[in-house]
């Protein structure tokens, strides 16, 4: 009752929302129902969505959604293999816990003991203990994850019993076509074909006719299959497997029955291919951007000057090149995914960067690019808090400790009379301020990069005056510069994607 309620709620808030918003009823993981319109093109970490109860904006991983919601609007999108024609059947969805990790298995429990569930899986039995039981639900899946052919059969003749009726044959034969199961379903349509007295003979004729394409067609339509499979996947090894599909395909049958059906998965693994690995290249890039500030730092010789230099030449080509050999991928493809990184939600989402201490080596203009003076001193904006990358947020934190280490530092010298150079603060500067200087400046200055969010914070020795005040040797009071910001007050830090 409770259900029905919540679904009657919904209803009536879709129809005063008004028609003419696009939305649908997503079911969550834990069961709760959520009205909303999916916003921008899903990828395959997940979507964006917009509430259709307050207006509001959510991003959601897969995980987040029941299986079948998650199955549902990844086949809508074209996310999975073709499973458009393919019959789905009612599933158990059982979730556990196996050594410490949340695991999922879509099956139908068979047995049910004090102790354990039995989740057959297409044939083969998974046991999962009560003790790591999580949840189990009901939900609708592609047949081909849940069951063989041979159960699949068994259950579409228990549950039609055609007798001496041909269109219950029928009926049962259009969806072991689907299923792919074409030795029954010719027995089938010949039993409705020998019985007669159908009510409508042109679908008998169109399944015979399409029967006989996908028989004929079998070899085409297997490796097609393959390279669905290969582009639901969503991985690099998958899709390079895809690739080669792909041109097997072009070279045992030039003149293919299925050209349509080929040509059609052909480009939409080239645009799933694109988006899914410009998606991964856009995380791993920016990533790889510390990684190799890292390496250049440790060689020999890297001075401020040599640092600079490299940001705004040789640095780009390097990490290319790891990411090339990290994802086997050629390093003009890798450059024209990260070009492409834009176009999807996961590759706008912007990384944290600091200049730290070292910001005063920009000069006043620098560390105010781009800041509007009416939000200078409110604090960073709340976007620039938010780190989705756990690397990313990792490295934010120890900047973040080595700016206090260099605050003491200074107070505890009492601002010094001798006024730091340039390489003077590099050479003195931490393995981790000098890794996120040179992070900052390449993210702002090799124009790789999309900047947004800009902000200053004020310096943490003289908190934002400038200098320092002390008493000098004869009694007096006496302020000096601050060394820690060179009096400009503030440091300089940016979002980047």
């Amino acid at each position: 009752m409770l259900r029905f309620c919540q679904l009657v709620s919904l209803c009536l808030a879709w129809l005063l929302l008004g028609a003419s918003l696009p939305g649908q009823t997503l079911q969550l993981s834990d069961g709760r129902l959520l009205l909303a319109t999916v916003v921008d093109q899903p990828d395959s970490e997940g979507l964006r969505v917009r509430r259709l109860d307050n207006g509001g904006l959510l991003d959601l991983r897969w995980e987040q959604l029941s299986e079948g919601c998650a199955s549902a609007l990844k086949r809508q999108h074209n996310l999975v293999g073709d499973a458009q024609s393919e019959p789905m059947v009612r599933a158990d969805e059982v979730e556990y816990s196996f050594q410490g990790q949340r695991t999922v298995v879509v099956g139908r429990i068979v047995e049910t003991t004090n102790e354990q569930l039995l989740v057959q899986k297409r044939g083969v039995q998974i046991p999962v203990r009560r003790a790591d039981l999580r949840s189990v639900r009901k939900i609708d899946a592609p047949v081909t994850q849940v069951l063989t052919k041979a159960e699949y059969y068994q259950q579409v003749k228990d549950e039609v019993k055609p007798g001496e009726d041909p269109d219950k044959h029928m009926r049962i034969a259009e969806w072991l076509i689907q299923a792919r199961d074409y030795e029954n379903s010719d027995l089938h349509l010949q039993a409705a074909k020998k019985l007669g007295g159908t009510k409508n003979p042109q679908l008998l004729e169109q399944l015979i006719q399409r029967l006989t394409k996908f028989r004929d067609a079998e070899k085409e339509l297997t490796l097609l299959s393959d390279i669905q499979v290969s582009r639901s996947s969503g991985r690099t090894s998958d899709f390079e497997r895809g690739r080669k599909l792909i041109a097997q395909f072009e070279k045992e049958f030039p003149q293919a029955k299925l050209k349509v059906e080929f040509e059609a998965e052909k480009k939409l693994f080239s645009e799933t291919r694109k988006r899914a690995l410009s998606t991964s290249v856009a995380v791993e890039f920016r990533r790889a951007i510390a990684t190799v500030a890292e390496k250049k730092i440790d060689s020999e010789g890297c001075t401020l000057d040599v640092a600079r230099e490299y940001a705004q030449g040789k640095m780009t080509d390097e990490i290319v090149a790891v990411l090339a050999k990290q994802m086997k991928l050629d390093p003009a493809e890798v450059k024209e995914l990260w070009a492409a990184r834009g176009n999807y939600p996961v590759g706008k989402r912007a990384d944290q960067f600091d200049y730290g201490s070292g910001s005063w080596l920009l000069g006043e203009q620098g560390i105010m690019k781009g800041i509007d003076a009416k939000n200078v001193g409110k604090g960073a904006p709340a976007e620039a808090e938010q780190t989705a990358d756990r690397d990313a947020e990792r490295f934010r934190k120890m900047m973040q400790e080595a700016m206090r280490n260099r605050a003491r530092q200074i107070q505890q010298q009492g601002g010094g009379e001798e006024e730091q150079t340039e390489e003077g603060w590099w050479s003195s500067a931490s393995r981790i301020e000098k890794t996120s200087w040179l992070r900052a400046f390449y993210a702002e200055n090799s124009g790789q990069l999309v900047l947004r969010s800009p902000y200053v914070s004020t310096c943490g020795v003289c908190y934002g005056r400038g200098g320092l005040v002390g008493i000098g040797g004869n009694g007096r009071e006496s302020q000096s510069k601050c060394q820690a910001c060179h009096g400009l007050k503030y440091n300089r830090s940016f979002r980047a994607y």
